[in-house]
């Protein structure tokens, strides 16, 4: 798995440069600059405001008791938009389009709902586990005490 991420870390500068001299070509130099700088801002601009809509989401879904699994993970996708809007090259702006749109999204989180599994040993959802054990307060000689009780003195 390790050669598979180094091979495509050493080949996407390669695609972004093919893609961007084949846009160059189609559309001129001071066109292919001009949206890389373009899609940069865009990626600036849709991280701060989908940051913080995903925030509110989450907040509102949260105040009503529930999980807010999806929210957060659309927010995860749409930042990783973001970022990838941010990387100069054009290949890596048709895949933060690709994650901008929301069916895209649902079929990522479907094939990534499958893959995990829940962790063993844990409690199932509205249940409440109950330790029953019993207890002694041990005191020390340095017993702390709260702040509105002075400490007292000892005499010798």
């Amino acid at each position: 798995m390790a050669w598979v991420i180094t091979i495509v870390l050493l080949a996407w500068p390669a695609v972004e440069i093919a893609a961007f001299i084949e846009v160059a070509r189609w559309v001129g130099l001071l066109g292919a600059v001009a949206g890389i700088v373009l899609s940069g801002l865009a990626g600036i601009a849709l991280l701060r405001i989908q940051g913080l809509a995903t925030a509110r989401r989450v907040q509102a879904q949260l105040a009503l008791g529930q999980m807010p699994v999806a929210a957060l993970f659309d927010g995860a996708c749409l930042a990783v938009a973001g970022l990838l809007l941010l990387l100069p090259g054009f290949v890596s702006d048709l895949f933060a389009l690709a994650i901008l749109l929301p069916p895209v999204r649902h079929l990522l989180r479907t094939a990534l709902a499958g893959r995990l599994r829940p962790v063993a040993g844990g409690d199932a959802p509205g249940t409440t586990r109950v330790i029953e054990g019993e207890w002694e307060v041990v005191v020390g000689e340095e017993e702390k005490r709260p702040a509105d009780h002075p400490p007292r003195r000892r005499l010798n």
